[in-house]
């Protein structure tokens, strides 16, 4: 993708798609477009143009529908089995609603690992299932380019189920480093499964 910016720390967020220059603005007015999660999304469909805005109380409905895919692995290994208020819970005030062509289509976190000025990050990002894996590897790129854009990053991390079968392909399709398995920490369809450590390093500003 050429001439991409984002900026995702307010209210609202900016793209600029794949070689055309459009600009996408999310709103940050709570105005959503319902039905994300029901697996309209073209298995072969071309990448679109991407924008994220904060969660807000309006998205309530599209990120439960989200969570309600047995694979919306969001901060947590069992979606479809939390209560609403506990899927609120994880969604917390970091949560940036993803959206492709304006649609919603998943959400996205980067949390600050260790000291401040360590520029180390855990990124935790999930879409539909409907999703090609084109979608998932370009909206990757953008959310980075974004979070770099808006700060220094030396280290991403990403934090994938062993069970997760989807998330582990996207991570190795990016050529993300696999850095090992944290083994027997977390419960999925009742017996304990690991995480797997992914990474992606840049050289430091200074």
């Amino acid at each position: 993708m050429t001439q991409t910016a984002m900026r995702s720390a307010g209210t609202g967020a900016v793209i600029r798609g794949a070689g055309t220059g459009a600009v996408t603005r999310g709103a940050g007015t709570g105005a959503v477009t319902r039905g994300a999660a029901s697996g309209a999304v073209a298995p072969g469909a071309d990448v679109p143009h991407w924008s994220a805005r904060r969660y807000t109380d309006a998205d309530r409905d599209t990120v439960l529908a989200l969570f309600a895919e047995p694979d919306f692995y969001y901060r947590t290994a069992e979606p479809d089995t939390r209560p609403e208020w506990e899927i609120l819970d994880l969604v917390g005030s970091d949560t940036r609603v993803l959206s492709a062509d304006g649609e919603p289509v998943g959400l996205f976190a980067a949390e600050g690992l260790g000291s401040e000025h360590g520029c180390h990050y855990l990124l935790h990002l999930r879409l539909t299932g409907s999703a090609p894996l084109s979608w998932w590897r370009s909206a990757y790129r953008e959310v980075v380019r974004g979070l770099r854009w808006r700060v220094e990053v030396v280290r991403l991390a990403m934090m994938i189920g062993e069970f997760d079968e989807r998330g582990l392909e996207v991570a190795r399709s990016l050529g993300l480093t696999e850095e090992g398995t944290l083994a027997d920490v977390v419960l999925h369809g009742g017996r304990r499964s690991g995480y797997v450590y992914f990474s992606q390093i840049w050289t430091p500003s200074s």
